[in-house]
C-alpha cells in the first residue's frame, strides 16, 4: 500500500501542466467532426481553411504509388527546440518528448507553420453528422459502442472512453496494403531490420459500399489486420491475424499467428494488452499497435481536457525517408521529421485496483482534426516514466483519411527504441484499393493460404 501510495503522488507531481477543461459545444465554432474552427489566441495555431481539396497533387505526386509527396515541402522551420531552450516551451512538449531531449543532445524539435490538412468526404461528413445527432452510443459502461458509423463518434467527447473511441476510429480508410520494414534500434545504438512485413488490413466501419446496419449484422469488425513477413530468414513465412470488433465485451479481439515449422494456424491468447509484440523486442505491446488499439477494461479513463502541444505532424519527408536517413542511437533522425503547434484533446488512463499491466498509467494526445493518438506518454508502478510513442501524422490527401505509417516507440529503461513499419525506400502503402470477403481473407483459413504459398 505505501508503494502505491508513493506511485500514486509521484505521477501525480510528475505530469502536472495546464490544461482547459473538456471541450464544450458551445466553445466556439466547430466543425463536424468537433475540431475548433478559429485560429488560437495568438494566432500561432491557424484557422481551418478548408484543409487540402481532394485533388491535391504536389509535383512529382503520382496516384496509388505508395506515397505522398509533401505538399508544404516550401516551408521553414519557425524555430528550434533543444535541451537549452526547451524551459521556454515546457508547457507545450509531452513528457516522453522532453525526456527525449534530456537524454540526447543530438535530438531536437523543429517547428514548422501549423498546417491543418484534415478535409473529409461527404460520405464522412454526413455520417459524423447522425451520429451525433444520437445514433452513437457508448455500452457496456463506455468499453464498446453502438449505432455509430462512417464517421467520427463523439464529435463531442463528453468522457474519456468516448475520446478512445474516436481515436480507435479515426479515419485511415476502408483498407490499405504496406510493404513496410520493421526497426529495432538498441541502447548502444546498433539497427537491427527485425521484420520486413506484407501487412494488409480493412475497417469496415468506413466501408462506403455498406450500410450501417449490414457493418453491425456482419459482427461490426472495425480491425481486420493480416501480417505476412519476407524477411529477416528466420521469420520467413511466419504471420499472424487481427480481428477487433465494435463491441469486444460481447465478441472478444481474437489474433492468430501462422508458424512454419509447425504449419498451422494457432490461436494466441497472450496477444492482447501488454504482452510483447516479438518483433519489437518489447519495446511495443500489442495494445499499442497503431499508438493504441487494445481493451479499455483494465483503466479508468479521465477526458482532462485539451491543450496546446508540439506534435509530430505533416510528416510527409518522414514517410518518404530510408531507413538510414531515419535511425539513429536513442531517436529518430531530426532531420526527418516535422513538428508543429496543434490543439489536442488528453485523456489519462489510470490503472483500475488490481488490473495489471506494465503502465500504470498512460497520458494520450489526440489532434483535433484527426484524432490520432499523436503522442502518448507512459508510466510505471512507481511512478517513473517508462515509455513513450510518437505517431507522426500524414494526411493522404486524395484519400481524405490519415495515412497510417510506422509509429515510433521508446522504452526508457534501456534506451531501445523501435519503429513499427518504415515504408520510404521500400514499396509504400496503398489506400483503399479495394476491399476483400473478410470472412474469407480475414480468417485463420485465409493467413493460412496466404502463408504457404
Amino acid at each position: 500500500m505505501n508503494i502505491r501510495r508513493i506511485a500514486t503522488a509521484a505521477l501525480c507531481l510528475g505530469i502536472g501542466a495546464s490544461f482547459v477543461p473538456a471541450a464544450n459545444a458551445d466553445d466556439g465554432d466547430r466543425l463536424p467532426w468537433g475540431a475548433l474552427k478559429a485560429a488560437n489566441k495568438d494566432g500561432s495555431i491557424a484557422a481551418w481553411d478548408g484543409g487540402l481539396p481532394a485533388n491535391t497533387s504536389p509535383p512529382g505526386f503520382k496516384k496509388d504509388s505508395g506515397f505522398w509527396v509533401d505538399p508544404y515541402a516550401a516551408d521553414k522551420p519557425l524555430y528550434t527546440v533543444t535541451a537549452a531552450n526547451m524551459a521556454q516551451y515546457a508547457d507545450k512538449l509531452s513528457e516522453a518528448t522532453k525526456e527525449l531531449l534530456k537524454r540526447y543532445p543530438t535530438f531536437r524539435i523543429d517547428v514548422y507553420p501549423t498546417r491543418r490538412p484534415a478535409n473529409y468526404s461527404a460520405w464522412f461528413v454526413e455520417n459524423t453528422r447522425k451520429n451525433a445527432a444520437g445514433r452513437c452510443k457508448a455500452i457496456e459502461d463506455g468499453e464498446a459502442v453502438t449505432g455509430c458509423f462512417g464517421g467520427t463518434p463523439f464529435a463531442v467527447p463528453k468522457t474519456g472512453q468516448e475520446a478512445m473511441w474516436n481515436m480507435m476510429l479515426t479515419n485511415k480508410g476502408a483498407s490499405s496494403w504496406t510493404y513496410g520494414q520493421a526497426w529495432y534500434v538498441d541502447g548502444g545504438g546498433n539497427k537491427v531490420m527485425t521484420g520486413e512485413v506484407n501487412n494488409r488490413n480493412q475497417n469496415d466501419y468506413f466501408n462506403q459500399k455498406l450500410t450501417s446496419e449490414e457493418f453491425y449484422a456482419r459482427g461490426g469488425q472495425y480491425f481486420m489486420n493480416n501480417n505476412i513477413y519476407t524477411a529477416p530468414a528466420r521469420i520467413t513465412g511466419e504471420g499472424n491475424l487481427q480481428r477487433k470488433f465494435i463491441n469486444p465485451v460481447a465478441q472478444p479481439d481474437k489474433t492468430w499467428a501462422y508458424t512454419p515449422g509447425q504449419r498451422r494456424v494457432r490461436l494466441s491468447p497472450d496477444a492482447s494488452y501488454d504482452f510483447p509484440v516479438a518483433t519489437a523486442a518489447g519495446a511495443m505491446l500489442y495494445d499499442e499497435i497503431y499508438a493504441f488499439s487494445g481493451r479499455l477494461d483494465r483503466f479508468d479513463w479521465k477526458l482532462v481536457g485539451t491543450k496546446e502541444l508540439l506534435i509530430p505532424y505533416n510528416a510527409y519527408k518522414y514517410l518518404a525517408s530510408k531507413p538510414d536517413d531515419i535511425l539513429m542511437k536513442g531517436h529518430p533522425n531530426p532531420d526527418a521529421m516535422r513538428w508543429e503547434l496543434h490543439r489536442v484533446t488528453v485523456v489519462d488512463a489510470t490503472l483500475k485496483p488490481g488490473a495489471r499491466h506494465v503502465a500504470a498509467k498512460r497520458r494520450f494526445y489526440m489532434d483535433e482534426d484527426i484524432p490520432n493518438a499523436v503522442v502518448i506518454d507512459a508510466w510505471d508502478a512507481t511512478g517513473k516514466l517508462s515509455r513513450g510513442i510518437l505517431n507522426p501524422t500524414v494526411w493522404g490527401y486524395d484519400k481524405q483519411a490519415v495515412v497510417q505509417g510506422g509509429t515510433f516507440y521508446f522504452d526508457f529503461g534501456t534506451g531501445a527504441w523501435y519503429n513499427s513499419s518504415i515504408i520510404g525506400g521500400y514499396k509504400g502503402l496503398f489506400m483503399d484499393i479495394d476491399t476483400v470477403d473478410a470472412d474469407a481473407f480475414y480468417s485463420p483459413e485465409g493467413l493460412a493460404r496466404r502463408t504457404q504459398r
